[in-house]
């Protein structure tokens, strides 16, 4: 191997490895293949963490469960919309996180008791994602990780 082709060997490692290490910093999957586009992260790529999640209990039952529950059985009033089981699946699979994180910055609780900011939603989020079923990661659901498409959980 000559001179030449040996640095232009260690200069691709050298970009895939950086590419690899920022796509686990910002959440994006690595490509497949060299040339390919980034895969899109989901919710089953561990986008929040248990800790998150944990703490945005006590704020879920507070602001969220009376309207609010995760299986269409513990619905309070039927015009309730569950945040988990088929329905909830059936509205957002394919869809961001992006997505319900506006609706529910912008709209909830919709009795106008209480203002949920960008953090507490991302924490309210973590926490229904948890109850759904997906896997936890290493770290916390932060605005990038957003961009998350809803999956199905991985049983």
């Amino acid at each position: 191997m000559t001179f030449g082709k040996t640095s232009a060997l260690i200069v691709g490692v050298v970009a895939v490895w950086s590419a690899c290490a920022l796509a686990t910093v910002s959440g994006v999957a690595p490509p497949a293949t060299p040339g390919a586009s980034p895969r899109q992260a989901t919710t089953n790529d561990g986008i929040y963490t248990k800790a998150q999640a944990d703490a945005a209990k006590a704020p879920f039952v507070k602001l969220c469960s009376e309207c609010h529950a995760f299986t269409v059985a513990a619905l309070k009033q039927p015009k309730d919309l569950p945040l988990g089981d088929e329905p909830f699946l059936k509205k957002w699979e394919g869809r961001s996180l992006d997505e319900l994180l506006t609706l529910i910055v912008t709209t909830m609780p919709n009795d106008g008791s209480a203002v949920v900011n960008d953090d507490e939603a991302l924490n309210l989020l973590a926490y229904v994602l948890q109850q759904n079923g997906f896997a936890p990661g290493k770290g916390p659901l932060n605005k990038g990780g957003a961009a998350a498409i809803i999956e199905r959980p991985r049983k």
